[in-house]
């Protein structure tokens, strides 16, 4: 190829085309392609995308022009989209009775966890309801129904959960302990001991023992420690040392003296401050 000013100008070799198989319909122009760890993770993105525009096409324009309302909607919508998602299939012995749960379960309130009803039918708990709910990443409950023979083996095999029970209000607390799990726990700090460096002992190879009064809780060895100085955390660690005395101990209790050493920390003075604490895990509420 020549170039306006005569000059030779390699051209760039054609690029290769890629043929991608298996999906169910042409995709627009401009359309994104990614990937996902599995089928499963894959199907859950393009239901939750569907829904999306599905609900992003619904959105009313407004009569008097004011695109507010639209832009709401839009990220209303998008919100939505982007909420953890319990699915269920639920199956009952009765018209009524599957009616009753069904509206029961429709009636839990959370902002937090959208609860999906992907199936209701009446009659026993099949292989197929397993299969359906591996395939959408769903959990099979029954009301005063069984099971059909090798559904067990069949949802073991498949990693699915399935729920009998014959009370209703049980499988409404089931359902929100399930949707709960799907939160992240909130992470609690719960401090379990502090102590007051009294004075600095010097020992073997330059290390250093802090001389302290247990003055709350309790002091054992191996917990995860912070020590801070008028206020400021300048170190945190775990308690690598502590002595009653001469004597190796585990544990010290308010109001006792013992000398702590911290495995990440060596620079104590008088009057600083060692806490302890543990980090709980609290379920979350929906």
């Amino acid at each position: 190829m020549i170039d306006d000013q005569g000059n030779q100008v390699k051209q760039a070799p054609p690029s290769t085309p890629v043929n991608i198989l298996g999906w169910s319909g042409v995709p627009e122009s401009g359309s994104i392609f990614t990937r996902t760890k599995n089928e499963r993770e894959a199907r859950r993105e393009a239901e939750e995308f569907a829904q999306l525009n599905k609900e992003v096409s619904s959105i009313p324009e407004d009569e008097e022009g004011d695109e507010n309302s639209g832009v709401d909607a839009l990220f209303a919508a998008i919100s939505r989209s982007k909420s953890t998602a319990y699915r269920v299939i639920l199956k009952a012995d009765v018209v009524g009775s599957l009616e009753a749960l069904k509206g029961s379960l429709e009636m839990i309130a959370s902002d937090k966890v959208i609860l999906e009803i992907l199936q209701s039918e009446i009659g026993q708990i099949t292989k197929n309801d397993v299969k359906m709910a591996k395939t959408s990443g769903a959990d099979v409950v029954g009301f005063n129904v069984k099971m059909e023979n090798g559904v067990m083996g069949e949802a073991k095999h498949l990693d699915v959960r399935v729920f009998q029970n014959n009370i209703i209000y049980e499988i409404i607390d089931l359902v929100k302990d399930n949707m709960a799990e799907l939160l992240e726990p909130e992470l609690v700090e719960k401090k379990t001991g502090r102590a007051e460096i009294r004075q600095v002992f010097k020992v073997s190879k330059g290390r250093a023992v802090a001389g302290s009064m247990i003055m709350e809780g309790s002091i054992v060895r191996n917990k995860v420690a912070r020590l801070s100085r008028n206020g400021e955390v300048l170190s945190e660690g775990k308690i690598d040392t502590l002595k009653r005395f001469k004597d190796d101990v585990t544990e010290v209790k308010a109001g006792f003296e013992c000398g702590i050493r911290l495995d990440s920390f060596n620079d104590y003075e008088e009057g600083d401050v060692i806490e302890t604490f543990e980090v709980e895990k609290i379920r979350p509420s929906l």
